[in-house]
């Protein structure tokens, strides 16, 4: 993406700067050597700030032209119709310096003094700045937005993928760390993971993505978080297998019942995509836990996975049914 000025101001002193250094050879006529470096001052101001603006207008995501999934991430940090309107007002600009420069250039040419050739300049300038004034709140905007998509996670949509999901604080940044080369942070309370974290490895003789998602929260998708929504963004759109991970014991702070809703969910946005059901932190799982959530699947039950993503218990296991899945 091309650098975005930090308001009209920038870019308008960065054009007087490039005005300022324009030269002109000199003539035998006065009037003439004149003309020329008033012409070469309103040229290069111009230039520069056309350039500028169309360069940034065409360097940013074109929304509709993206794959679904980084459509759905990018528009978790832009508003759609905001973001193309202001892109669409800084090409636009690009071509109406243009055109004021070409009137300059007229009104230059057509001068009969040094004095009129120097307020032709000095009234185009004038006019540029009045248009970058208008100009600055989607300068702003796209300068923040350019912020934003820059931190977002840098996945292949064609890749396939493993994507894990689950409530907040039931292992899935350590079930990442436990099978690729990813180190996500990974602490004893929810919310951790803030953003979607990527790692890879080699499953079933080819490169796969593996990829830890924000925790999930029981509630509609309309009043779900920034983070969770691009969590809903790799469940919808990245092809591969999804691994949903339940943790039986109390340590997550979320009961068993709330982590089923949040399945429920899960199962619903994927529909007939490959899903594989996980039991996390078996280590510390008492028997009467592993017990309840074997009755409240009920016949799902059959393909749990039970597994520690901390101390790597049965993860070779879980590889082999997540190869499987998507070899299928």
């Amino acid at each position: 993406m091309e650098p975005v000025p930090s308001g009209w101001v920038e870019l308008y002193n960065a054009a007087l700067r490039r005005a300022a250094r324009a030269g002109a050879k000199s003539s035998r006529s006065k009037l003439k050597t004149a003309k020329i470096l008033e012409a070469s001052r309103v040229k290069a101001a111009a230039d520069y700030v056309s350039l500028k603006l169309k360069r940034v207008a065409l360097s940013m995501p074109f929304l509709d032209s993206l794959h679904p999934f980084y459509r759905e991430l990018v528009s978790t940090v832009v508003e759609e119709d905001e973001y193309k309107l202001c892109l669409s007002r800084l090409y636009s600009v690009s071509k109406i310096v243009k055109r004021i420069a070409h009137e300059s250039l007229s009104a230059i040419a057509g001068s009969s003094d040094a004095k009129s050739a120097a307020k032709a300049r000095r009234a185009f300038m004038g006019r540029l700045r009045s248009i970058l004034e208008e100009l600055d709140d989607c300068l702003k905007s796209v300068r923040a937005w350019q912020a934003e998509i820059a931190k977002l996670p840098s996945i292949d949509p064609y890749t396939p993928s493993i994507v894990i999901a689950g409530a907040p604080n039931v292992g899935k940044s350590s079930l990442l760390r436990a099978i690729s080369r990813a180190r996500p942070e990974v602490k004893p309370y929810p919310f951790t993971t803030t953003n979607v974290v990527v790692g890879h490895l080699e499953l079933a003789g080819r490169v796969v993505q593996a990829i830890d998602t924000p925790g999930l929260l029981d509630r509609p998708l309309s009043e779900k978080g920034l983070v969770e929504r691009r969590a809903i963004a790799a469940l919808r759109h990245l092809k591969g297998v999804t691994v949903f991970i339940f943790d039986p014991t109390s340590t997550s702070g979320f009961p068993l019942d709330y982590q089923l809703d949040v399945y429920k969910g899960v199962k619903e946005l994927l529909g007939e995509a490959p899903l594989v059901v996980a039991a996390n932190k078996v280590d510390i799982t008492k028997p009467e836990q592993a017990s309840e959530l074997v009755k409240i699947l009920k016949e799902e039950s059959r393909n749990i996975v039970f597994i520690s993503a901390l101390h790597g218990l049965n993860i070779d296991y879980l590889l082999k049914q997540i190869a499987r899945a998507l070899l299928n």
